[in-house]
């Protein structure tokens, strides 16, 4: 049914509005102590993790893997053992991919000199905000998307460290959570899609306070939206491969409008099963830096405005147990064209409307 707005009604499923993916990630990445993130739980002044030592004896400035780490090594460590830092091969999943170093022995004053004592969090913080950002352009050339997966993180010495003299710090990349806390990924960066992006059936959880989605969880938990498909907008606009000009928001929605319903369809098993879900569809799109970094991808997802964020859902979709806000969804009759005003599903964190230029067709236009 298509409302006097050209917008389809909440069980036709697709909406005018289309929405465009900013994810401001950038900037913002956990700061890492020796390898250790520090949103994990902090550290004493006595250079403790977690109740755990860094950089103690057996640890020196010459002998880690963070010190002797160069741009294109992959760090990593156990979830629960942050002090354990290996290298590793980086097509195995890591936790922190280096791209550079920052000697902080060469900076002017005290501050960083022989005998300065361990710098704060805040001032290391500081400096990442000034030096990696610039640091992993050049490891990425220029090809970092500012709306992606990945943000931009930072090492640095132990207190130990430190004192043996270890000044050098580790710019690089990460994957982070939406609490901060660091995620593994396997494979170099500038080798894959950065597009934001979950697996086909992925369900993204809920804050229950804010109604806001957060991090991929299991179906059976609650969670605010589902991914139906990651489509790739190489298969029309860069078909070659070969770098093709951005395609502006509203050519991206008029091709993803026909897509995701048929790939929605087909996910969950037939094209009346939307219809039983009582959810509304959507779809990111790419802004024009993501698109330039080399980022092709978008998703279809499936998830139901409420309040001021999304309802709850528990259950798979296309499995057909889907609970919303705690009851099995119950079709409304149909009723004539016109009759049902659709509610737009709300934003993810980080997603805001794009600007309507022009007039869209009746039913065009998804997130």
């Amino acid at each position: 049914m298509v409302d006097r707005d050209g917008r389809r009604d909440r069980l036709g499923h697709v909406l005018r509005h289309p929405v465009r993916v900013l994810l401001a990630a950038i900037l913002v990445g956990a700061v890492i102590c020796a390898g250790v993130v520090a949103v994990l739980g902090g550290f004493d002044d006595a250079g403790k993790v977690d109740g755990e030592e860094i950089g103690d004896a057996k640890t020196s400035a010459r002998s880690s893997p963070f010190s002797e780490s160069v741009a294109g090594d992959c760090l990593t460590w156990p979830v629960d053992l942050p002090a354990k830092q290996s290298k590793v091969d980086c097509t195995a999943e890591h936790m922190f991919e280096v791209a550079g170093s920052v000697d902080t022995a060469a900076y002017p004053g005290v501050q960083f000199g022989e005998d300065a004592p361990w710098p704060t969090a805040e001032q290391f913080t500081a400096i990442r905000d000034e030096h990696c950002p610039v640091v992993v352009n050049n490891y990425l050339g220029g090809q970092l998307d500012p709306a992606g997966r990945f943000s931009v993180g930072l090492m640095y010495p132990s207190q130990q460290q430190w004192a043996d003299g270890e000044r050098s710090l580790r710019c690089g990349l990460q994957l982070s959570g939406t609490t901060g806390t660091l995620k593994p990924f396997a494979g170099l960066v500038r080798d894959q899609d950065q597009s934001q992006q979950w697996p086909e059936g992925t369900c993204i959880g809920i804050d229950p306070a804010t109604r806001k989605p957060t991090d991929p969880v299991d179906c059976a938990e609650p969670h605010a939206f589902q991914v139906t498909s990651v489509v790739d907008l190489s298969a029309r606009f860069d078909p070659t491969g070969a770098g093709a000009p951005y395609p502006p928001v509203a050519e991206q929605d008029n091709y993803l409008k026909t897509t995701c319903p048929d790939v929605t369809s087909q996910f969950l098993g037939g094209p009346d099963k939307l219809t039983q879900t009582t959810l509304n569809l959507q779809w990111s799109t790419l802004a024009e830096p993501s698109w330039l970094a080399g980022s092709r991808k978008v998703v279809c997802y499936i998830g139901l405005p409420d309040q001021v964020g999304f309802a709850t859902l528990v259950g798979d979709a296309a499995a057909g147990n889907l609970l919303i806000n705690g009851k099995v969804p119950t079709p409304p009759p149909v009723e004539p064209p016109g009759r049902l005003i659709p509610s737009p599903v709300p934003l993810p964190p980080g997603i805001e409307p794009n600007p309507i230029e022009t007039p869209a067709p009746a039913g065009g236009g998804g997130g």
